[in-house]
């Protein structure tokens, strides 16, 4: 796996790696971070990626990330609160 480049984003730090037949995308907002993978064929080149990362796309990824941050802390409260 090598890194292709970043793709820059007020909110987000977005890598993307390049690897046999995929791009791995590593998106990052604070302690969250989520993957995907593209077949080549999907995207060709790290343009092609940054299609695919469009602002819908980014937009859900927000929404998932909030959810991932609730998550996290109601596991931390059940952890803290219990005896």
């Amino acid at each position: 796996m090598r890194t292709l480049g970043i793709i820059p984003h007020p909110r987000f730090r977005i890598e993307v790696y390049s690897l046999d037949k995929h791009f791995y995308v590593e998106v990052e907002a604070g302690p969250m971070k989520q993957c995907y993978k593209f077949h080549k064929e999907q995207a060709e080149s790290l343009e092609g990626v940054k299609k695919i990362m469009d602002a819908a796309f980014l937009e859900k990824s927000y929404a998932l990330f909030e959810e991932m941050y609730k998550n996290q802390q109601a596991a931390l409260t059940r952890f803290a609160d219990a005896p």
